[in-house]
């Protein structure tokens, strides 16, 4: 530490020599001492507000204990605090007053409620500073207590000066001031017109009714006072009193929210003053009355007669049934549109209270007015609570806007388990009119009882906009419900899940991502529908051929196309020589009653990157054929079975990784074995048997039907092929007529007219928006009646059609570029798949001329030459009739399908890994030889520097994995974010094919993904000048969650739920390669630390608590085996280091609830070490 901060240490220890006995030993400051006085003079974490200073780690010079508030103990604090320990003192005084970060001041922080624990003169040294301070927000006064009157006295009058010429905005006092206090603390404002105080907080605030007329100062000196706050106070108020208050309420122009919190008698003659006269307040929009007696009349009148109300909060509901039905039938015949907020409630008056007055108000005219939150003490509760539920949900009760049910003790239903709770009867909710609805912390029991019902319900439903399951039970197959759900509900705009079960494993992020689509298709649907179009079932479905190379996929597509359509391949014999290069595009079938698309994805492991990429994001109306020959490539002998286990598990991980979960409708999947002519027996026992293995393995994910006879054939033959056809139509025609939402009958047209448009002439595979808004048009006459032609903005539904026609795959539209790209085959064909072949050196025919150049690149990067090079070997390829198509063209469209970037420096370079192979040679390279991608060592490390790594992985590692492109597409997007939207100099953001390095806000961080795709890490150096915590939460906020929502985004892996665990530190200081690495889950790492603790209590009797320390208790360490050629022995780090500072207080709460329910944690606070 150098300059001022030093000073103090450095001072300190000279007069700590004279002090001690010993010449050469010096006193050790406490390391909270340390730290808090260095943030507090700037360095390390901004401190915004103080910590408590009678904590155990400051009591050596701030001494505390209860009894000195009591007493008059200010002699024997000032007797123990002399020496070094009075400089120490003096020293984090002078650095609190001098602090310029600092946005709130708590009086009782610095002197634990005991104002005479400071002299005057400390006081000074402290308060001084803020007094001019431009960045000080609040000032909190709770509590205090004094030896002398004097000393309270004279701290209002300083707080009245800071109030006076700082930038405070809000005041709370607590301290049931005299009223000669509250003078001096409202001097400070008294006569002041430029004050800035926005919020007073005045609850406890007085000690008798004197000193409401300096309450009324205070008010009426703040003219931009939004938010107040009175209470506490039950005696009686004179007239004269109550007049002078209410006539600062009336005078308050800016007063926007106002609370009564425990008040006597006087509130009402005062509401009623204030705000329900001629001359009331008209700026008040929001009422909160707590523990109010006497509503009643005085209620109803307050919202006849002030209509500005927006908002009246009652906490509890302190109200008899006749008077609540009294109070919701003036709410109904007034149209009364205030919100009434109704929390909190426990009591069974309170249940019956609340459905008189919600019967009672309820209209089919006006909008719904009440929020109501239940908190069940009883199991019988919980049915009353449920039952109100039930009545809302079927449209019974509407005047409901929102309706929480926090079942905080986990209660049962008194209901036989799975059955149904509520009584929907079939209804689908159309009726019901709530906008926001909160299930949480309900019971398994309960929450199986209430959930099916409630599906139901939202299906039909279109006015619930927020649904709150936080805290509940949830499992896998709620999930697929809720998915399936969010298919067909695009109301609905959040759900919260935190705390739940789908926030550790990654589902949280897949339903988000949900919400983001419903929106864009809600967007859309709405422009349909407000212009009258009208809506049938869904034709479109797409075919996906996918297995190895040389699987016969492609005869096998010819031969579905001879079928269907008769088409006659000319040229045969020249077919058997093209291979598929990325994705094969082409209809299938195209009439009305069938759209089915056929995609043919190419075998070799190159094109996978650009496959995904391009794959669909929902698995709604797709078949998948796994096209398997039992021989291998270019010849006649037979591969072993376990090749065949092998690839299907391969494409069923890809299946299940690239498709967005979607309910219950799983992706289906059919194994076709090809090349029966070749096989000497026509049995397939080999394969039954393995189809059905893998099929339990994922059956959660896909449906893979079993392998009929009629899925054996030789591609060529049609009579072999047209059962599988048969088979193949069934399964569309039954999706499609099951399975299938509504959708706007002119696209499933403008959908057909395009694919015969493509197919007759593919010249033109790009066109601008005006070329495709005159295809449209003649259509859009024939969809939409002339007598409403005019009503309607056409531009509005030319947009909607892109967007539609974009989400279902017919044309792919980029926003950014000003043309769309109306032939999907040239974009995954032409384009991408035979770039893709040109780079990686992938030739299509064997007697192809052998290309010019030669492309590879360790880290993806080639030189502006190379790339122009592959770009121009491309462009000679294509037909030279081909329009629309040049340089500038392609670049763009890599750019912002994030397959490539481009760095202009002094040499323009650009990052294209998926084009280009790692190495000239074909050889793969190890895993163990990737610890040379990058550098050995951390560029900004000190002997003090802190390590962090996490570990983010695939939830299932088995069925599921980070597709090819995921890495390269999320460094693309986290670059482009970093500097365009976040503003960080590119020059600290380094790609690599293996690795992304950047420095941001002081930190060095590596992101690295694995071989195999199951997990990526990230490692972090920590900034030298923040808290190891601090730099957890800016990764965690910065990288992790940014990771994870582009994992489950259109550009990441849709049904790919993500986990995180934590690595061990030692490897993440070494760089230890990551294969190598020591990890684990941060779950299981929190279930060991649990069971550590539970094993304590097992070991220690209830009568040796007091022997257990807390420090032990709590300090269990987790093994890391050794790692060979790395670290040679097991290496012990302990839980509470590894784990992030809020998953180690849920673990000591959870601990110490548990302890304080067997009335055994003040036992082990006995133990504790001082």
């Amino acid at each position: 530490m150098e300059g001022a901060g030093a000073s103090i240490f450095s001072h300190a220890a000279e007069l700590a020599t004279r002090e001690m006995d010993s010449a050469h030993e010096e006193p050790e400051l406490p390391s909270a001492i340390q730290d808090l006085v260095q943030r507090l003079e700037g360095q390390g974490d901004p401190i915004t507000q103080l910590p408590d200073l009678t904590k155990p780690e400051f009591r050596e010079f701030f001494p505390y204990s209860e009894s000195s508030i009591f007493m008059d103990s200010s002699s024997w604090i000032r007797s123990t605090i002399i020496g070094w320990r009075s400089q120490v003192r003096l020293r984090v005084l002078e650095a609190i007053g001098s602090c310029n970060t600092l946005e709130i001041l708590d009086v009782g922080k610095i002197c634990g409620a005991y104002i005479s624990g400071l002299t005057p003169s400390e006081w000074e040294v402290v308060l001084r500073g803020f007094r001019s301070s431009t960045v000080l927000k609040k000032i909190i006064v709770g509590w205090l207590f004094a030896s002398d009157d004097a000393d309270k006295e004279s701290l209002c009058f300083q707080l009245g000066r800071i109030l006076n010429s700082s930038s405070v905005t809000e005041l709370a006092v607590r301290a049931r001031l005299s009223a000669r206090y509250l003078s001096n603390l409202a001097s400070g404002l008294r006569g002041r017109s430029d004050s800035k105080l926005k919020s007073l907080d005045l609850w406890e605030a007085w000690e008798d009714s004197s000193g409401v007329k300096y309450v009324a100062d205070m008010i009426n000196s703040a003219p931009l006072l939004e938010t107040l706050r009175l209470g506490g106070y039950w005696e009686d108020m004179e007239d004269e009193t109550l007049g002078i208050l209410s006539q600062a309420l009336i005078q308050s122009l800016a007063l926007k929210e106002f609370t009564l919190d425990d008040a006597g008698k006087w509130a009402w003659p005062l509401l009623l003053k204030a705000l329900a006269g001629d001359d009331r307040n008209r700026s008040i929009e929001r009422l909160r009355l707590k523990v109010m007696d006497g509503l009643g009349d005085c209620l109803r009148e307050l919202l006849i007669s002030n209509p500005s109300l927006k908002e009246v909060e009652l906490h509890p509901l302190v109200m008899e049934p006749e008077q609540a039905h009294q109070l919701g039938e003036a709410i109904r015949d007034n149209a009364i549109s205030t919100t009434i907020l109704l929390p909190a409630t426990v009591s069974l008056d309170d249940f019956k209270s609340i459905e008189a007055l919600a019967l009672a108000a309820s209209s089919e005219i006006n909008d719904p007015t009440l929020e109501v939150t239940l908190v069940p003490m009883r199991e019988d509760e919980v049915m009353l609570s449920l039952n109100l539920l039930d009545r809302v949900l079927r449209g019974e009760i509407t005047s409901l806007k929102s309706l929480s049910i926090l079942d905080r003790l986990g209660l049962s239903s008194n209901q036989d388990r799975g059955k149904g709770i509520l009584s929907m009867n079939g209804r689908t909710g159309e009726t019901c009119v709530l906008k926001r609805l909160g299930l949480r912390r309900l019971s398994e029991d309960v929450w199986e009882g209430v959930w099916k019902d409630l599906l139901l319900c939202l299906r039909g439903n279109t006015s619930l906009t927020h649904l709150d399951l936080s805290e509940t039970w949830l499992d896998d197959e709620t999930f697929r419900d809720m998915m399936g759900l969010l298919q067909q509900n695009l109301s609905l705009q959040e759900i919260n899940v935190s705390e739940t079960s789908w926030a550790i494993d990654g589902k949280a992020a897949l339903i988000q991502e949900a919400l983001k689509q419903n929106e864009k298709r809600a967007a859309y649907m709405s422009v349909f529908r407000e212009a009258g179009l009208a809506f049938g079932d869904a034709k479109a479905g797409r075919l996906f051929l996918c297995g190895s190379p040389l699987a016969g996929k492609t005869q096998l597509r010819q031969t579905l196309m001879r079928i269907v359509e008769g088409k006659s391949w000319l040229g045969i014999k020249w077919n058997k020589l093209f291979r598929t290069k990325g994705i094969e595009v082409e209809y299938l079938q195209n009439n009305d009653k069938r759209q089915i698309s056929i995609w043919d994805l190419a075998g070799q492991e190159i094109f996978r990157t650009l496959q995904t990429v391009l794959f669909p994001q929902s698995n709604n109306f797709c078949v998948f054929l796994f096209v398997y020959s039992s021989f291998c490539e270019n010849s006649s002998s037979k591969k072993k079975d376990s090749c065949f286990r092998t690839e299907l598990e391969e494409w069923m991980s890809f299946i299940t990784s690239s498709s967005r979960v979607t309910g219950h409708n799983r992706p289906q999947v059919l194994v076709v074995i090809s090349h029966k002519d070749k096989m000497k027996s026509s049995s397939l026992t080999w394969a039954h048997s393995i189809v059905k293995d893998v099929n339990q393995r994922f059956a959660k994910f896909v449906d893979l039907h079993p392998i009929q006879e009629c899925f054996h054939v030789d591609a060529r033959k049609k009579k072999q092929v047209i059962d599988l056809k048969d088979y193949i139509f069934e399964i569309f025609d039954k999706l499609l007529s099951e399975k299938s939402p509504r959708v706007p009958q002119l696209c499933s047209r403008l959908s057909s007219l395009l694919a015969t448009n493509i197919k007759e002439n593919r010249s033109c595979p790009i066109w601008l928006p005006q070329k495709f808004n005159n295809f449209c048009d003649p259509i859009l006459t024939e969809f939409i009646s002339s007598s409403s032609a005019f009503a309607i903005d056409h531009s509005r539904i030319l947009n909607s059609i892109v967007s539609y026609l974009n989400d279902v795959g017919s044309i792919v539209y980029i926003p950014t570029l000003s043309y769309i790209i109306v032939d999907p085959n040239w974009l995954t064909n032409t384009l991408l798949g035979e770039l893709v072949a040109l780079g990686q050196k992938f030739h299509a025919q064997e007697h192809e001329s052998k290309s010019h150049f030669s492309y590879s690149s360790k880290d993806g990067f080639v030189s502006e030459s190379v790339f122009v090079g592959l770009i121009e070997e491309f462009l000679e390829k294509i037909p030279h009739g081909q329009k629309g198509v040049d340089r500038d063209v392609i670049e763009n469209i890599l750019i912002h399908l994030d397959l490539c970037f481009k760095v202009e420096d002094t040499s323009k370079f650009y990052f294209i890994p998926s084009f280009i192979p790692e190495h000239a040679s074909t050889e793969v390279q190890k895993p163990q030889e990737l610890v040379d991608v990058k550098p050995k060592a951390w560029k900004r490390r000190v002997e003090t520097s802190k390590f962090v790594g996490i570990r983010i992985q695939c939830q299932d590692g088995k069925t599921m994995s980070l597709t090819a492109a995921f890495f390269p597409r999320f460094e693309m997007f986290m670059r482009r974010k970093l500097i365009c939207e976040m503003h960080i100099s590119k020059e600290t953001v380094t790609c690599s094919r293996h690795y992304m390095k950047l420095y941001l806000d002081g930190h060095e961080i590596y992101l690295e993904q694995e071989t195999s795709r199951n997990y990526l890490d990230v490692l972090m150096l920590c900034s030298d000048h923040k808290s190891r915590e601090a730099a957890i939460k800016y990764v965690m906020k910065h990288i992790v969650q940014e990771l994870i929502s582009f994992c489950a985004s259109s550009k990441g892996c849709s049904g790919v739920a993500l986990v995180l665990g934590v690595i061990q530190t030692r490897c993440v200081e070494m760089l230890i390669p990551i294969h190598l690495r020591g990890a684990i889950l941060i779950e299981e790492l929190k279930s060991d630390f649990i069971r550590d603790i539970n094993d304590k209590f097992e070991d220690n009797p209830s009568d040796r608590f007091h022997l257990v320390k807390e420090e032990e208790l709590f300090n269990y360490e987790h093994p890391w085996p050794p790692i060979q050629g790395h670290i040679t022995e097991v290496i012990q780090e302990r839980a509470r280091e590894l784990l992030w500072e809020s998953d180690v207080e849920e673990i000591v709460n959870e601990t110490i609830q548990k302890l304080y329910g067997r009335g055994q944690w003040n036992a082990v606070r006995l133990g504790k070490v001082k």
